[in-house]
């Protein structure tokens, strides 16, 4: 494998650890974010037990979002990205952007109307680091099957 598709590989992988941690996060927390608190001005403890149990409900919901989305990248990672099938990377792409573009654009609205401060840089970098992987294993594939005709010419 080459320098440019051992890169996206990285990054693909980066991505992954940061959904499941993201997405264990969000199914295991006995309550909601800091910034959550801050966006409705309420303390935790303050918030009615129905309400409480809406608010879990929907964070699990979220949560099994970036499990399945890490699931789908470790997937295509490990079986069409590593027989070097072209469309791997367009997947792998398209599936971390419909999980991370909605995020971002929901945080950053959060962030422009409230005092909250929800982590929307880091859907913003995640998206970046899965456009530039992309990128890398675009090239890194026309690399590879260029050195893959030269050596079966060779052989």
């Amino acid at each position: 494998m080459n320098p440019q598709l051992k890169f996206a590989l990285l990054i693909y992988i980066t991505n992954i650890v940061v959904l499941l941690v993201i997405g264990l996060l969000f199914e295991f927390r006995p309550e909601f974010f800091p910034f959550h608190s801050d966006v409705i001005e309420t303390s935790w403890k303050d918030v009615e037990l129905k309400y409480q149990i809406l608010y879990l409900g929907m964070m699990r919901t979220e949560g099994a979002g970036y499990l399945a989305t890490a699931t789908a990248l470790t997937i295509l990672l490990c079986i069409p990205f590593l027989r070097y099938e072209k469309w791997s990377y367009w997947a792998m792409t398209t599936i971390g952007f419909v999980e991370h573009f909605p995020t971002l654009a929901a945080t950053y609205h959060v962030s422009s109307i409230t005092a909250a401060s929800p982590p929307w840089l880091l859907s913003f970098l995640l998206i970046l680091s899965l456009m530039f992987a992309w990128f890398l294993a675009n090239s890194g594939h026309r690399k590879h099957t260029c050195e893959s005709q030269v050596s079966s010419a060779s052989a």
